[in-house]
């Protein structure tokens, strides 16, 4: 089934979950095809507790999401709203990609069965500044955004939808992670996550080399250096 504004294009969804510290309870409330979910629930091992929502029922029915993960069809304002009340904590994270303000669409086409009008995306800002809980909403540049989360980290992407350069922002209530959910796309880009890579094969071919003793020495300092 093919889901417009789908995160899982190469280049989009290694920024986005180079972004994302660890966690045990991970929410996407506006679903769609859930790819950040999807991809995560690969990499992590059943590690993480997958919560996924969709306003849109059919949605939710066309998508084999993560085994295990709690599917609701429910107003995502709600349910950021049940989580505001829950104490500081790194357990929980919230993961946004509502449908986009009609103004920063190509021709503002209507694309989903559950739009979002001006007020919605109002209230959405409302609601997760009151979050106490990392979270990440995903939207093109524009000024309700940019004014609503001023004081929110962003980093800017470049998207390519349909042959139409998009510039989309990531906006987080936390600081530049030190730790990620998971290393896999580590890198600002194929040619970085390529040199990563390749460091980290020649380090570890490197320790495996030597006597065991030294080894475990080594591995030792490290895990007393953190």
């Amino acid at each position: 089934m093919y889901y417009p504004g789908n995160k899982n294009i190469p280049g989009l969804i290694q920024k986005i979950i180079n972004q994302i510290p660890p966690c045990t309870d991970f929410f996407e409330l506006y679903a769609g095809s859930a790819a950040v979910s999807t991809f995560l629930s690969k990499k992590t091992n059943g590690t993480l507790q997958f919560y996924i929502n969709d306003l849109d029922q059919e949605v939710t029915d066309n998508f084999d999401y993560p085994a295990g993960c709690t599917v609701t069809n429910l107003p995502a304002v709600d349910i950021i709203k049940s989580l505001s009340s829950i104490p500081p904590g790194k357990n929980n994270f919230v993961f946004l990609d509502p449908p986009y303000m009609f103004d920063t669409r190509p021709n503002s086409l209507n694309l989903y069965e559950c739009e979002m009008t001006t007020a919605d995306h109002v209230q959405l800002l409302l609601a997760i500044l009151e979050l106490k809980c990392n979270c990440m909403i995903i939207h093109p540049q524009c000024q309700l955004y940019d004014q609503s989360l001023a004081d929110w980290r962003t980093v800017q992407i470049k998207v390519r939808y349909h042959n139409k350069t998009s510039i989309e922002k990531l906006y987080m209530n936390y600081p530049d992670p030190v730790q990620l959910q998971t290393y896999v796309a580590a890198g600002t880009d194929c040619w970085d996550r390529q040199r990563i890579k390749r460091k980290g094969d020649r380090l570890v071919q490197k320790l495996l080399s030597l006597p065991e003793v030294e080894r475990n020495y080594i591995l030792n300092r490290l895990s007393n250096s953190f």
